[in-house]
């Protein structure tokens, strides 16, 4: 196994251990100073090329980043708004916001992972 993919590979298992996502857009959450980023687009040839894909892993590793830091601000922001009497419906609409950022990190996770496979199989 060349040193590239076992890279990937670690960065993969690592990639999973420590990601969720969803497909957010990027927006400020009305209420709050949280800003939901834009997902990333993966190329359809990322894995074809290792520039490429080691950019796509680039912008990937950033939107987690950014993704932990919104849903962090997000759920500080309705602890501190509960303890003073938080509606449901913000509530709700908040909470639908986490969950779709989360749904977008496992969402990009998947097309990225999917091109490492790419770029795998085309090294085999």
């Amino acid at each position: 196994m060349s040193s590239i993919v076992r890279k990937f590979s670690i960065g993969i298992a690592l990639f999973a251990m420590t990601s969720s996502l969803g497909l957010a857009q990027d927006r400020q959450i009305a209420g709050t100073n949280c800003t939901n980023p834009v997902v990333p687009s993966i190329p359809g040839d990322a894995g074809q090329d290792v520039e490429t894909l080691l950019d796509a892993q680039d912008a990937v590793q950033a939107f987690m980043a950014d993704s932990n830091a919104f849903i962090d601000c997000l759920e500080n922001v309705m602890d501190r708004r509960s303890r003073r009497g938080l509606n449901q419906e913000t509530s709700d609409l908040w909470t639908a916001s986490i969950n779709g950022n989360i749904d977008a990190q496992e969402t990009i996770a998947a097309a990225f992972n999917e091109q490492v496979q790419i770029y795998q199989a085309s090294e085999d």
